[in-house]
């Protein structure tokens, strides 16, 4: 009996840890904005493919997804050859269930929505696949090229703390081993 109290008890910490309420918002939009207003509230606007979707589980809060553009034209904001925005997974927290391959024109504001003040996207903005967003472009005109040439791409961002990672663990190894020979010395 005793058994069997106990591996309830375990089955309901267990239960209770792995289906952890997360943050829940609902998403709710009124008639989008036009796209001389959406352009003038906007602090980047652009088209380009999606060239990397990330996804970021995260632990207590509601997921979000990162999206990598290769920019085509800009209308509004930096001129890079790249730019990353934020979005949520889709469905209430707002967030657009980007593609990779997939070619947008894209609305962002700076936003803290999505955790630190970056360039977010949500479903009511006019970000859309750029095939359905022709109609903005009449009213965009002609954007710009990126004159700024960026690769967020690149996989030496990580190279930095993993060799500061190597180095603090081959300093502890060293200390671990000094203070044991003077610990054998005694």
């Amino acid at each position: 009996m005793r058994n069997i109290l106990l591996f309830i008890m375990i089955a309901v910490m267990i239960s209770g840890a792995v289906g952890w309420p997360t943050a829940a918002s609902a998403c709710s939009c009124e008639q989008p904005p036009g796209v001389a207003e959406e352009l003038e509230r906007s602090d980047a606007v652009f088209s380009g493919k999606a060239i990397l979707v990330d996804e970021k589980p995260v632990l207590f809060s509601a997921a979000t997804r990162s999206v990598v553009f290769q920019v085509a034209q800009v209308w509004k904001g930096p001129a890079h050859s790249q730019i990353k925005i934020k979005t949520g997974q889709g469905g209430g927290d707002c967030g657009i269930n980007f593609s990779a391959g997939q070619e947008y024109l894209v609305y962002a504001v700076k936003s803290e929505m999505y955790g630190a003040n970056e360039l977010t996207t949500i479903i009511c903005d006019r970000t859309a696949v750029l095939s359905q967003a022709q109609g903005d472009f009449a009213v965009l005109g002609e954007g710009q090229e990126p004159t700024e040439e960026v690769d967020l791409l690149s996989r030496s961002n990580w190279l930095i703390p993993l060799g500061g990672f190597i180095v603090f663990g081959i300093l502890a190894i060293i200390i671990y081993r000094k203070k044991k020979e003077i610990d054998w010395s005694r």
